[in-house]
């Protein structure tokens, strides 16, 4: 099908499916070009999940110790209650 007739049915398609259409897209070229951008099997797929997590940060707030911010949280309320009884 040329690309003059496939452009308008492109164009039609739900956002989601334009999405998945540019992945199909983007696999097909890599893999004709030789790679492979998807792993081939489920032991695979975990040891790249494990190894994006792995290169990631994650940042956990706890309020415990959080002194400022208790005493922050308490000079909003007292002032919040000073303006409730003026």
């Amino acid at each position: 099908m040329p690309l003059n007739e496939l452009l308008p049915a492109v164009s039609q398609l739900s956002h989601q499916d334009k999405l998945r259409l540019i992945h199909f897209l983007l696999r097909e070229v890599a893999r004709e070009d030789g790679c492979e951008l998807e792993p081939t099997d489920e032991q695979d797929r975990e040891n790249l999940l494990l190894k994006q997590l792995a290169s990631t940060e994650a940042v956990v707030w706890s309020p415990y110790e959080a002194y400022e911010a208790a005493e922050t949280l308490s000079e909003l309320l007292k002032a919040a209650k000073q303006e409730g009884n003026a």
